[in-house]
């Protein structure tokens, strides 16, 4: 087993059209002490770009807990945790919605910050934090 730090992990995509068999997608991680050693992983979905996002919304301390009742019993001291800390803005993008568990919950990390996208130039999505009144640089 390797430990690193989130910013430090480098995940790759595999699968593909590989020779005249196409297979699905899927993520990897690539080891850091050994080049061109990936190890797969699945979370479960089909979906490539959604499974990196709850990854990275998941590892990212400044979004709330990801959906699902194994999460529940530490959401309040979850949002008590951000809260004292002013809601820092998130420390990755990510294009799965971040919601808190309640909608008054909801309203008061707002007032510091929330998810935004938009369209750039070149016709891609962007993600960005959408500053409000009581926003204050991390």
């Amino acid at each position: 087993n390797i430990t690193m730090d989130f910013d430090n992990v480098r995940i790759t995509q595999g699968g593909g059209m590989t020779g005249t068999s196409p297979t699905s997608y899927w993520l990897a991680v690539e080891r850091p002490d050994r080049f061109g050693t990936r190890a797969p992983f699945n979370m479960g979905g089909a979906a490539l770009y959604g499974d990196l996002s709850f990854l990275t919304w998941y590892m990212d301390k400044n979004r709330p807990l990801p959906p699902g009742s194994a999460f529940d019993p530490y959401r309040k001291r979850d949002f008590e945790r951000r809260k004292a800390e002013g809601f820092p803005p998130p420390k990755y993008a990510s294009f799965v919605p971040t919601p808190e568990a309640t909608p008054a919950q909801q309203a008061e990390r707002e007032q510091y910050w929330r998810d935004g996208y938009s369209t750039n130039a070149d016709g891609e999505r962007v993600w960005h934090v959408v500053k409000g009144p009581k926003y204050r640089e991390a």
